[in-house]
């Protein structure tokens, strides 16, 4: 399993329409082959900051859903007021087995 944890600021002016895209582009997402779990979270400190938590299968999955026609489009709308895109990748650490 690939664990990607992105947080994504964008400007002011485009922030409440950027939150407004996101479940449609999530629910595209989740349709996806490889796809576990794509979910966007509104920090509560700064509304101009969000978190997406994503599973997939593997890396492949993730690096295919990157050229999709909903992440284009909505990179199309939103990429110039994006500024801050940091994206962190893990795996989870196997539990203890006794």
């Amino acid at each position: 399993m690939h664990t990607a944890f992105i947080r994504l600021k964008v400007t002011a002016d485009v922030a409440d329409r950027a939150a407004a895209a996101m479940p449609a582009l999530a629910a595209a997402t989740k349709t996806e082959p490889g796809c576990h779990t794509y979910e966007f979270y509104r920090d509560l400190d700064d509304p101009t900051l969000f978190h997406c938590f994503e599973h997939w299968t593997n890396r492949q999955a993730l690096d295919e859903h990157g050229t999709t026609p909903h992440v284009t489009a909505f990179l199309t709308e939103f990429g110039p007021a994006i500024e801050l895109w940091e994206s962190n990748h893990a795996t989870a650490v196997p539990a203890e087995t006794n």
